[in-house]
């Protein structure tokens, strides 16, 4: 298997979903999924380098480069009716994953499952964080929530934790869209209901990106709905049972 994807053998699985992980996020964010997915679907969770098991590995501060990079390794997996969901800045890697497995001729994702971020054509205005001081990158990290307040809070840890940070954040401020077709898969926004960045009315530009079913909801939970409730997995869990039942086009390969 390659070093891109973590997933657990499943043979008696019906369909996969394919989990891409927020910035300063890894495959581990998914595992708690596996048990709630159950044994038909079987979970491939994205393993970015520069963390965890590839924390070796330089971190790539490039979008483009990291979908790439993804859709090629999605391509030495055994056909099967699939899901792609990304969470906040994996939406983005979802998205030009989507796009790069339809130049390589490979079948479409039965649906795009996006949560926490606004369509990839929206330009973003926020303040960056990537080539700022390693304390302002800190501080927004405390404020966004989402890296353990035990890297944070120890110096030597965060040190050795900024170099994966800083590329994951260049990597979603300096995305910048490419104007292609719609997807042919469906796509399904989510948002957390309390989330203070994101709302379900900055969701609706992904309908432009598909034309099949477009979905935009609110969702319990705040940024990090995700980790929150099992509301997120159950309805990833629906659609990839969906995407068996009807796998036309969610073959990979």
């Amino acid at each position: 298997m390659t070093d891109w994807i973590q997933s657990v053998a499943a043979p008696d699985a019906v369909a996969r979903v394919v989990c891409l992980p927020r910035a300063g996020g890894s495959a581990r964010d998914f595992d708690r999924w596996r048990t709630s997915l159950g044994a038909r679907i079987e979970l491939a969770a994205i393993q970015l380098p520069g963390r965890l098991d590839r924390f070796g590995e330089q971190p790539l501060n490039d979008l483009h480069r990291i979908a790439e990079e993804v859709g090629a390794a999605l391509t030495t997996l055994p056909p099967r009716p699939y899901v792609l969901f990304g969470d906040c800045m994996g939406a983005l890697v979802a998205f030009e994953t989507a796009c790069v497995l339809r130049r390589l001729g490979a079948a479409p994702p039965a649906c795009l499952v996006v949560a926490s971020y606004p369509a990839p054509d929206r330009m973003r205005t926020e303040r960056r964080y990537s080539d700022g001081s390693a304390e302002d990158l800190r501080k927004r990290l405390r404020e966004v929530g989402g890296v353990p307040p035990a890297v944070l809070d120890e110096d030597e840890l965060f040190e050795l934790m900024l170099p994966m940070l800083r590329a994951d954040f260049e990597a979603f401020e300096s995305y910048r869209y490419r104007r292609t077709d719609p997807l042919p898969s469906a796509v399904h926004a989510l948002v957390g209901a309390e989330d203070p960045y994101v709302t379900v009315a900055d969701l609706d530009g992904w309908r432009r990106h598909t034309t099949g079913e477009f979905t935009a909801r609110a969702l319990p939970g705040g940024h990090f709905f995700l980790h929150e409730s099992d509301a997120a997995v159950s309805l990833v869990r629906d659609l990839a049972l969906a995407a068996a039942r009807s796998p036309e086009p969610g073959r990979e390969g």
